[in-house]
This record gives C-alpha cells, sequence and structure tokens, in this order.
C-alpha cells in the first residue's frame, strides 16, 4: 500500500472518498490469483498509518472467498468508503464518496499480497531465515515453531531503494492473520500498524 494511499483510505473514511486518478508514480508489485492461495476467511481490521509525522486510522473488512480478494474501507459510522475487489486477475474499485486520491486500487493489493501470500511460499519452513528472489525482489522470510515471524522486500534493482519490513507479532501460521502486524516501507517512507480483531474461516 502506498503511503499517499494509505494516508487517503484514512482521511476518506473520516471525512471523504477514494476515486483514483488517471496518473501515478510506478509502485512495484504483483498479483496472483486469491484461488491459489489456500484458505477463506473474512477479517475485521483496524490500520493505523503513520508518514512524516502524521497518523491516520480507519477500519476495515478484509474478506477472500475462492478466486475473490476484498478489502472494504469504512466511514466513522460504519458504513462503507470504498471496495477494493480482486477477482481473478481483475481489479475493480469502488467509491462511495467523492475526493480522489492519487494511486491505482491495485497498488493496495500488492501489499496485502505481501503480507499475507507474497513470501516463500508452502507450508511452515524450519525454524532461521530463509531467502530466495522471485519478480524482482528478494525475499526474506524469519521462522521459528512453524510461525512466521518477519518477512521483508528488497528491489534486485534496488528501485525504489530501501526495504519493506514486515513484523508478525507472536508469529503467523498458516492461513491466519496475528493480532498485530507491523509494516516498515523503507521505499516510502510509512508504517502501518495492521490490527485483526476477529476473524472468522469460510
Amino acid at each position: 500500500m502506498s503511503a499517499r494511499f494509505i494516508l487517503a483510505a484514512a482521511l476518506a473514511c473520516g471525512c471523504g472518498a477514494l476515486r483514483p486518478t488517471p496518473t501515478a508514480p510506478e509502485y512495484p508489485g504483483a498479483l496472483t490469483p486469491p484461488s491459489l492461495h489456500g484458505g477463506d476467511f473474512i477479517r475485521s481490521q483496524k490500520v493505523v498509518a503513520r508518514y512524516r509525522g502524521r497518523t491516520k486510522s480507519f477500519s476495515a473488512i478484509l474478506q477472500k472467498q475462492a478466486d475473490t480478494l476484498t478489502l472494504i474501507g469504512l466511514t466513522p459510522f460504519g458504513s462503507k468508503a470504498f471496495v477494493i475487489e480482486q477477482v481473478g486477475m481483475a481489479v475493480k474499485f469502488t467509491s462511495y464518496l467523492p475526493e480522489e486520491v492519487p494511486f491505482p486500487p491495485r497498488y493496495v493489493l500488492f501489499d496485502i499480497h505481501r503480507v499475507y501470500f507474497g513470501g516463500l511460499g508452502g507450508g511452515p519452513l524450519p525454524d532461521g531465515e530463509h531467502v530466495a528472489e522471485k519478480d524482482g525482489e528478494r525475499i526474506r522470510e524469519v521462522w521459528k515453531g512453524g510461525r512466521l515471524f518477519e518477512r521483508s522486500f528488497t528491489r534486485l534493482a534496488a528501485d525504489p531503494p530501501g526495504a519493506m519490513v514486515i513484523v508478525y507479532q507472536g508469529g503467523m501460521t498458516p492461513g491466519a492473520s496475528p493480532a498485530q502486524i507491523e509494516i516498515d516501507n523503507g521505499w516510502v517512507g510509512y508504517h502501518l500498524s495492521i490490527a485483526t480483531f476477529a476473524e472468522e474461516r469460510l
């Protein structure tokens, strides 16, 4: 999720909306069909974004079912602010409020995939550090006791420079979300906290 998009999403849930503009800077990422990833779910979450001394937050619902991945951003009143939906490889965006943002919703999906699906793949890995290259990125994971504790992404071309680091507090088991996830995106300079306070397997 690009820093400005996160902040725009947080603002949208408080007072505006999300409508992508025609132009946007490049942000690296890759999508795969949701059906490739096992375990359907619905998760109620709170997202807190920190960027350049500012802090914004919003509530969201994240759902994966069969070949559909859906993110619903909520207003403080519990109504929909926006919906981003991936069906197969197609992406659809719906905004319920009028404000524009300068980043495509696809960028949000890139980071959802990185957090939950875009690692080294397969089941739990042996304890320790594991590194591989995929989709133009060097991926590093740290596992212990069948749980993923950290995942990082570094662009092989160093464009953008830096790394995106994801910390799963208490570790993440395949198909489930830990209660707290912390993301430091050195590519664009944001810190993102994702708290999952309810999760249901579908």
